[in-house]
Parts: C-alpha cells; sequence; structure tokens
C-alpha cells in the first residue's frame, strides 16, 4: 500500500521473512527516511505506526 501523509510517502509491504507487514517512510525526493524493524500482523497497523513517524518527522511541503 502507498499513501501520502504530512508531505512523506508511506509505503506498507508484507515481508515473508518477518511474517508481517513493514513499512518504509520517504521523502519528497524519494529517499528512505525511516523503516520499521519489527513487523505488524495487519497492514493497518503497520500504517498506523508509519503515520506515527511521520508525525515526529518535520513536515514536508
Amino acid at each position: 500500500m502507498r499513501e501520502d501523509y504530512n508531505g512523506y510517502e508511506l509505503r506498507t509491504a508484507w515481508d515473508d521473512g518477518a511474517l508481517g507487514f513493514g513499512f518504509s517512510v520517504h521523502d519528497k525526493n524519494g529517499a528512505e527516511v525511516s523503516r520499521s524493524v519489527d513487523p505488524y500482523f495487519h497492514e493497518e497497523n503497520a500504517l498506523t505506526a508509519a503515520r506515527a513517524v511521520a508525525d515526529a518527522l518535520p513536515e514536508q511541503e
């Protein structure tokens, strides 16, 4: 899943190795600025965690 949020691009994806969903947060230039460490059972939980990370970062325009 992909979502634009506070100027960041949030991506969630299933990780076969971790047996759960992970997320990554990318800036407006597409550079990864954060990534999940632990897997999430539900994709919505990974997305909620990604939003919390984006909220803690400086807002992008």
